[in-house]
């Protein structure tokens, strides 16, 4: 007889044990991993939560005061900012009948051409203050009220640039707004709007300087996109472009031939020496010449910056929309 039929009990009792520290080990073990996962979870949850603590945006008091002050700050410069641009800023004009658009475009075009031949300017025979495109045709009613602040725009350049000086007005080129294509402008989030132009003009350096500056004090806003400018005699200068004065009288004084100081040779009289006679008849004076370089009271005309320029401007008349009206907030329930 074996012992564990003679000892059952016993047998049994350690049997049971045996299996009960074999659950225990196991489900200690799959517990310590498990207590190991959750620790790793935890220090890397802890490591992000110091990492935000100790980060800049972190909502601390000091943080939220910073932040308020630079939103106060932010707003008191587009305060002034727009402040500055209001002298600028202008509803835009109704929609009004083609015919009185087409109408309005001839006065605005026979005024412009009026001012720049009043002084001494030229414009192209076909002038037409870039609305070229309505001369046999009408324009869209949709489009005419942009097209009347665009034209107001340009008519304040012609002013400015007749004003200007003597000029030759080459080309103006306006492009197609949307509403002129049958299209709505998307005005969504923008604050204003360019309406593009281009000019070619031929002038004095100085006429296109006066023409720049007279654009801060228009009533419309203007951007300058970019300026090519061109001198009209492509050759520098050559000694033949000199002119000298001939209208000055001849010296008077001295000897004969025309000697400044007069005398014998050389034009001078020694001490003791008596002075030399006078002719009887003055020697006739000779032909009007270009004097030599160097010679008293010879002016050279100016050669350099007298010249005419080609000026090719690209602009746009700024037009700053009306702020669209906040969306009403939907009642609580």
């Amino acid at each position: 007889m074996s012992w564990i039929q003679e000892n059952r009990f016993a047998a049994g009792l350690g049997g049971a044990t045996a299996v009960a520290a074999i659950g225990l080990i196991a489900f200690a073990v799959s517990q310590g991993s498990g207590y190991s996962k959750a620790k790793e979870d935890y220090d890397a949850l802890a490591g992000e939560v110091s990492t935000m603590t100790d980060g800049k945006l972190y909502p601390k008091d000091a943080y939220l005061s910073e932040k308020e002050k630079a939103v106060r700050d932010y707003k008191e410069d587009v305060t002034k900012l727009q402040d500055a641009f209001k002298k600028f800023q202008a509803p835009q004009p109704p929609n009004i009948d083609p015919g009185d658009f087409n109408t309005a475009v001839i006065k605005a075009r026979d005024a412009a051409a009026k001012a720049i031949t009043d002084a001494k300017g030229e414009v192209p025979a076909e002038f037409f203050i870039g609305f070229e495109a309505y001369k046999e045709s009408a324009v869209k009613k949709e489009a005419t009220g942009v097209l009347t602040f665009e034209l107001d725009g340009i008519s304040q350049l012609m002013e400015n640039l007749a004003a200007a000086g003597p000029v030759k007005l080459l080309n103006l080129h306006r492009p197609h707004l949307a509403e002129e294509d049958g299209k709505p402008f998307d005005a969504t989030g923008k604050m204003l709007r360019a309406l593009p132009f281009e000019m070619a003009i031929n002038c004095k350096e100085e006429t296109f300087r006066k023409f720049l500056s007279a654009l801060d004090d228009s009533k419309h806003y203007y951007v300058i996109r970019s300026i090519r400018v061109t001198n009209e005699k492509p050759k520098a200068p050559t000694a033949a472009d000199a002119e000298f004065k001939s209208d000055e009288p001849a010296a008077t004084g001295g000897g004969a031939g025309g000697d400044a100081f007069g005398g014998g040779a050389g034009g001078f009289v020694l001490p003791g020496e008596p002075e030399p006679a006078a002719p009887a008849t003055p020697a006739p004076a000779p032909a009007a010449a270009a004097p030599a370089a160097g010679g008293d009271g010879i002016i050279l005309k100016q050669v350099l910056g007298s010249e005419g320029i080609n000026v090719f401007l690209r602009l746009d008349i700024v037009q700053f929309l009306e702020p669209a009206a906040p969306a009403a907030k939907a009642p609580k329930k």
